[in-house]
């Protein structure tokens, strides 16, 4: 039986913008993935890992499961606290890892939408600038004890706790080159614009499809260390010239399709912006002046399970629409102009139940265009079954096509993905009921 899961996001945020950038790109032409490689049609999408290496099974969460307390009440479970403001225990990292290595061992790629760091809750135990660069070293080891990095690509990014200054990155922040020297053996294009900037663009699949790493924290609005993206010197508004330059060459080349992943989405499961106000216009004009080329866009750090869509509403005037799941204002000819699917993974981190994501994408380029998302099922363990059997059991939550009743998500896909949801009373309940991965119905 296939377990379903309501999508966790209380929002559709279909969204549009305006004004086009130009800029000068530096890229390399060298697939990660090799011509030898048969590909399977998977990859791993996993994000905020958030491992905290002070976790204390036992303890008392009100103390971030750092001491333990006389006092009567909840403990901290072995593999996390459940809610609490806790992050992710070793034992939790290391049950998740062994499970990959032992069930998803058929996928072509790993994209890991970060916040590798533990969060800097604890007063009595803050954050070193050894520790986080200590923390980037152990995730990455995680993803080596599951995969040959050197046979299955890991591509990460950048969180917003995963640098030295919570939330604050700056143009030339000492973490790029830490993490260069840390991510040295993946055979990432670490370039000059990831020394300074923290983003980079990749070959995946040689001629067939590229990822555009964006270091999404130039744009977030809680960085208040960099200016909005209407001032041209700002990082946010260098890094959307240097975007569009690649999506204007990616576009160029026949058959040659792109995914976008970031840390941060443009906005969260409410709908309410995360970016800044002329950096956020900027990008989901981008996104949806490029559609036919960008056929995946991966972010994590809601925590939650979202999918949104960019819908073009003409080229000199921008909207926001949030659409609720009752379907109440939408139409298919609304929908039908849906140009890119926004895809926010679940986290590992215990703020709702763990979940990881893998997804089946097209690799003919026959029906869809290569990396078009056909499927994806959602992992995830009951965290409170978990610490009363001493045993973490990683099952599949849904599949999206069984929720959605559609077998692509294009933009066209997800137009039919959520008029399919809104016309389906069961799969909205569902959607509704799991919006924080509560579990799996059968």
């Amino acid at each position: 039986m296939v377990f379903l899961k309501s999508l966790t996001y209380s929002a559709l945020s279909l969204l549009i913008a305006l004004n086009a950038i130009q800029a000068k790109p530096t890229t390399k032409a060298r697939a990660l993935v090799k011509r030898s490689s048969k590909l399977h049609g998977k990859f791993l999408h996993i994000t905020d890992i958030h491992f905290d290496p002070h976790y204390k099974a036992g303890s008392d969460p009100d103390s971030y499961c750092h001491k333990h307390s006389s006092k009567r009440g909840e403990k901290a479970g072995t593999f996390g606290a459940l809610g609490s403001d806790c992050d992710t225990p070793a034992a939790l990292l290391d049950a998740t890892f062994s499970f990959l290595k032992n069930e998803i061992d058929d996928i072509d790629f790993i994209i890991y939408t970060g916040d590798s760091v533990r969060h800097n809750r604890d007063d009595e135990m803050k954050k070193s600038d050894d520790e986080i660069v200590d923390i980037h070293k152990s995730v990455l080891k995680y993803f080596q004890s599951a995969y040959d990095t050197k046979k299955v690509p890991f591509i990460p990014t950048i969180g917003n706790n995963d640098g030295f200054n919570h939330n604050d990155f700056v143009k030339k922040d000492s973490i790029y080159g830490k993490l260069a020297s840390v991510w040295s053996g993946l055979n990432l294009n670490l370039d000059t614009n990831f020394k300074v900037g923290g983003y980079f663009a990749q070959e995946l699949i040689k001629n067939k499809l590229s990822v555009i790493n964006l270091n999404s924290m130039y744009f977030f609005h809680k960085n208040d260390e960099v200016d909005d993206c209407d001032s041209s010197s700002s990082p946010g508004a260098i890094q959307l010239r240097w975007f569009e330059r690649m999506l204007k060459q990616y576009s160029k080349k026949k058959g040659h399709s792109v995914y976008v992943m970031g840390h941060i989405p443009p906005a969260d499961d409410e709908g309410e912006k995360l970016y800044k106000d002329a950096c956020y216009s900027k990008y989901i004009n981008l996104l949806g002046k490029y559609g036919n080329t960008i056929v995946g866009h991966f972010t994590g750090h809601t925590n939650n399970d979202n999918l949104l869509a960019v819908v073009p509403e003409g080229k000199s005037s921008s909207s926001y629409t949030v659409v609720r799941a009752d379907g109440d204002d939408l139409d298919d000819d609304f929908l039908k102009k849906a140009s890119v699917g926004l895809f926010s993974a679940p986290s590992i981190i215990p703020a709702n139940n763990p979940a990881f994501r893998v997804y089946n994408y097209d690799t003919s380029g026959k029906q869809f265009n290569v990396g078009t998302i056909l499927d994806w099922d959602q992992y995830y363990v009951d965290l409170e079954k978990a610490n009363d059997k001493g045993k973490v059991q990683f099952e599949i939550e849904y599949s999206a096509s069984d929720l959605y009743h559609t077998d692509h998500f294009n933009g066209d896909g997800v137009g039919e993905a959520f008029m399919s949801l809104c016309d389906d009373d069961d799969a909205r309940d569902l959607y509704s009921e799991f919006v924080d991965v509560k579990g799996a119905h059968s």
